[in-house]
């Protein structure tokens, strides 16, 4: 049962999550990069033309994992966490594919907090699968130019 320090600690997680720089990054990885490869990560990370990108991914990621290790050590109720957040889904549906190869890229323990806590929400898989469908939907639109903001080709 969810206590109100819990319900103090999932407010203080949304304020984060509100900071201006926290925002323009959640946007970047949640509606402008759709990698298709752990390449395209490993490209994010180390693009000396914009830093900033493998910035929003990074502070974007080890804020879910953070968040999720909260849960994994009991500091953060699981039930509470899960009906009041979706977004740690869809990151983690962008890279469980290649989880794998981005663990040989950045080691063993790249995204662990988040992997294990995905994995105890009932049917993760149908809701990483469908999330995946409506992720390339959104990168396809984007690609387009049929979404909202930024275009690396105008730069």
């Amino acid at each position: 049962m969810a206590t109100q320090e819990d319900a103090q600690l999932i407010l203080k997680l949304y304020e984060l999550r509100r900071e201006p720089v926290m925002r323009e990054a959640r946007d970047f990885v949640s509606f402008k990069f759709f990698p298709e490869s752990a390449q395209d990560i490993k490209d994010l990370l180390f693009d000396k033309r914009n830093p900033v990108y493998g910035a929003y991914w990074r502070q974007v990621t080890t804020y879910w994992d953070m968040t999720a290790a909260l849960v994994n050590h009991g500091t953060l109720d699981e039930a509470l966490f899960f009906d009041t957040n979706t977004e740690c889904f869809a990151v983690f549906a962008k890279i469980e594919p290649f989880l794998p190869e981005l663990r040989e890229m950045f080691g063993p323990w790249y995204m662990v907090n988040l992997e294990k806590l995905i994995r105890r929400y009932p049917n993760y898989s149908e809701r990483l699968s469908s999330l995946r469908t409506r992720l390339k939907l959104y990168g396809e639109a984007y690609k387009g130019k049929k979404t909202r903001g930024f275009h690396p080709e105008e730069d």
